[in-house]
């Protein structure tokens, strides 16, 4: 499905002063990977389905009629993980264009994601007043979701923090985490459909060796946790079933 998290960059271009052709680029450019990865999950259910018609015209032995049963539960299981990628993307339409927040497909799992320059001072814990404004829009929509559970994730980048109050970047990650679940909480969300966790600088959404990549790796995620039926994994389209070959005798 959709790719690792794109960790808005205009967020940061917003609250620089950057000139507006540039943040406007640099929205456009996000907006088409987007429009890429789309393209390309469309492509790959359009695929499955050719493959489930062509196994369908044919269920004429054990192996064809056992991949088609396991194409079937896999087509459902993308259909239903792009319905509600779509929901989402309709729920926060609002924010994305504000360029307040962006919304991904990473390893199956739909990720809303903050900036934490945004969110807040450099090693830092309080939340900005901007970036309370934005967590209310995104706790006002959360407040609508029922039956899911969400895991808030703090990340950073590679550059290393060691004070008394966070002697790594694991535990400024997950302080960052938890002032944003009390946050969510606070505007209404219910404190039992979150949770909180630190990756530190372990789980980059892109390279740190430049500038623009530390700041996509400066981020907060808000996970949706997936229901077990979401788990089955996205399919590996087999090529159609041939006569397999004779066995060889063992070597002695």
């Amino acid at each position: 499905m959709r790719s690792a998290p794109a960790l808005f960059l205009v967020l940061a271009l917003a609250g620089c002063g950057i000139p507006k052709s540039q943040y406007d680029a640099a929205v456009a450019d996000e907006q088409k990977k987007a429009k890429d990865q789309k393209d390309a999950d469309d492509k790959q259910l359009a695929e499955m389905r050719a493959r489930l018609a062509e196994l369908e015209s044919k269920q004429t032995d054990e192996q064809t009629r056992a991949e088609l049963e396991e194409l079937k539960a896999q087509k459902t299981a993308a259909d239903a993980r792009a319905k509600l990628f779509d929901d989402f993307i309709k729920k926060f339409q609002k924010m994305i264009d504000a360029g307040k927040l962006d919304i991904t497909m990473r390893r199956g799992q739909i990720v809303l994601a903050l900036a934490t320059d945004v969110l807040f001072d450099q090693s830092k814990t309080e939340i900005k007043p901007e970036g309370k404004t934005a967590l209310d829009e995104v706790a006002a929509a959360l407040k609508g979701i029922s039956g899911r559970r969400f895991q808030v994730a703090g990340h950073t980048d590679t550059y290393p923090i060691k004070t008394k109050e966070f002697p790594s970047n694991w535990e400024l990650s997950t302080a960052r985490a938890v002032s944003v679940v009390k946050l969510l909480v606070g505007a209404g969300v219910k404190a039992e459909a979150l949770s909180a966790a630190g990756y530190a600088e372990f789980d980059p959404a892109q390279s740190n060796a430049s500038d623009r990549g530390r700041s996509k790796n400066r981020r907060i995620e808000i996970v949706l946790v997936p229901n077990i039926e979401e788990l089955v994994k996205m399919p590996e389209l087999k090529p159609a079933a041939t006569k397999p070959a004779a066995a060889t005798p063992p070597k002695k």
